[in-house]
């Protein structure tokens, strides 16, 4: 379910992919991780073959929301995080439930950073982060629709020793459900939405992240191989943190943003921007970060 098929064939308007970012606070092992909410990124499933995506998503906040008050943490504050993502996408030529089948794998690197000018705190970190394996993706294709569903997990397979390190310290499976409508039966503009949600495992330290519900939109208009459009995202969680000395509400996070790609067609590759700007943010029992996001993604068809 990624924004592939204008590789391939005739264009599609890719769906909203967006992206958030989450942190622990001090002392409890999370992760600066833009995609970490989800991992299918569109709507439409692209055509059967192999497809290679790289990202870069740089996201920087200065506006740390504290728990239970939800007010701004004062002073000189920054949080900054820089990822480069691998995926490797397969679709099959065979069907199943009438749908395009297919898989995906997901290696991110990211290095993180933050700088709490009131506790005279400032962290770095980087390395390998956790994997994201998926072996059910299903797409359906009409003249004037597509729609997809998929399921996969975060596997807790990178190190997560402190607030900023690469890992989270717990698996993270997901559902996900979506579907992309053409306006047009050129499929000039089109409009999508796609859904998430997600549950958390328990860490080692006894700490569980609430489920979480997340919605991604998008609004496009395309000009041969060129399509411009609005994006957006939301998230919600659906229960409460828990564990020894957990407190705090439900978090929420909403964005909305920019997407420009092109097509180069005889080397059937795609490169997209993307930036989103938050607002409306809500901490949960760990303090929440209120950014801007800045995604690049190259693809590849084979």
């Amino acid at each position: 379910m990624l924004p592939l098929s204008m590789l391939t064939s005739l264009p599609r308007h890719s769906a909203a992919a967006a992206s958030r970012l989450a942190l622990g606070w001090l002392g409890a092992a999370s992760m600066l991780l833009p995609w970490s909410a989800h991992a299918m990124d569109d709507a439409t499933t692209p055509p059967p073959g192999l497809y290679y995506l790289n990202y870069l998503l740089d996201y920087r906040s200065t506006d740390i929301r504290m728990p239970l008050s939800n007010q701004t943490l004062p002073g000189s504050n920054e949080v900054s995080s820089r990822s480069y993502v691998n995926r490797l996408l397969w679709v099959s030529d065979r069907k199943l439930l009438g749908a395009d089948y297919g898989m995906e794998i997901i290696a991110p690197v990211v290095r993180n950073s933050l700088k709490v000018g009131a506790l005279g705190v400032r962290m770095h970190d980087s390395g390998g982060s956790d994997i994201y394996v998926s072996p059910l993706i299903l797409g359906w294709h009409s003249p004037r629709w597509d729609a997809g569903v998929g399921a996969g997990i975060w596997l807790d397979t990178a190190r997560a020793n402190s607030s900023i390190a690469p890992g989270r310290g717990y698996n993270s499976s997901i559902v996900s459900a979506g579907a992309t409508y053409y306006w047009d039966e050129s499929r000039s503009w089109s409009s999508s939405l796609l859904l998430h949600y997600q549950h958390n495992s328990k860490a080692d330290s006894g700490f569980r992240r609430g489920d979480q519900i997340s919605a991604e939109w998008g609004i496009g208009k395309r000009w041969g191989l060129l399509k411009v459009g609005a994006v957006g995202y939301s998230h919600w969680q659906t229960r409460k943190d828990s564990g020894p000395g957990v407190f705090g509400d439900k978090s929420q996070t909403h964005a909305a943003g920019l997407r420009a790609s092109y097509i180069f067609w005889p080397s059937k590759v795609m490169l997209r921007a993307s930036v989103y700007q938050e607002f409306g943010v809500r901490a949960s029992s760990q303090p929440a970060m209120q950014g801007k996001l800045l995604e690049i993604m190259l693809a590849k068809a084979f």
